[in-house]
């Protein structure tokens, strides 16, 4: 059951901590797949990341990318790697024991790293939730709070009239790191697609595109 204690100890692990601790998110390669072969359906929302449009409830043709295409059926999500060259690996491995031990104690699912050639740019974590009550609204603000309360910068914060998904972006002056988070709320499950590394207006077009494409490809079924 998450409660506001345990939703603000989770924002450090998923967002503060994974900054401070080391688990790196550093630099942005090229990534080859196009964002063209999109198709909007009847249904798909729109969010506003730092890096371009997201189109939510509309779940790609994985035949089209068989290679680079990961889907978890247990998990309940499907997501793109922009080329062979990336790696798709449990995020379990890469946690302390203590650090595994907390995330569990508020829910903690499982993970996946999205990387290439060990640069950790996308983690995406799973999380169950007991809490009837649970506002998806609320939990953004009180993540928004105490990351302000710490000095860092919130570019922009965006939330579903529906409250089934939100995101939010983090911007660390004094370390120039940058970070951004996608969530979807779905049948008491929270997903959490997390990018951590170079400022949107540090990249070149292609770069931010290419992101984009990690981000707008992500999908839970």
């Amino acid at each position: 059951m998450m409660d506001v204690k345990s939703e603000l100890k989770l924002v450090r692990l998923s967002l503060i901590v994974s900054i401070i601790a080391g688990i790196s998110f550093l630099g942005v390669l090229f990534l080859d797949t196009p964002n063209d072969t999109k198709n909007d359906i009847l249904g798909t929302e729109t969010a506003f990341s730092g890096f371009g449009e997201i189109s939510l409830f509309n779940p790609q043709n994985a035949g089209l990318f068989a290679n680079n295409f990961y889907e978890d059926t247990n998990l309940g999500f499907v997501i793109f790697k922009p080329n062979s060259n990336w790696e798709i690996h449990s995020a379990v491995d890469e946690f302390e024991s203590e650090e595994l031990e907390s995330l569990k104690t508020i829910g903690f699912v499982d993970g996946i790293f999205i990387e290439q050639n060990h640069n950790k740019q996308f983690l995406l974590t799973i999380f169950d939730i007991q809490k009837e009550d649970f506002s998806l609204h609320e939990y953004i603000d009180d993540q928004i709070s105490l990351m302000e309360s710490q000095n860092y910068d919130i570019p922009f914060e965006q939330v579903s009239p529906d409250n089934d998904w939100a995101i939010f972006a983090v911007n660390d002056s004094v370390s120039q790191t940058y970070g951004e988070q996608f969530l979807i709320l779905k049948e008491n499950r929270l997903y959490m697609l997390q990018y951590t590394g170079d400022h949107p207006e540090t990249l070149s077009i292609k770069q931010k595109e290419n992101i984009n494409f990690i981000m707008d490809s992500f999908e839970v079924i």
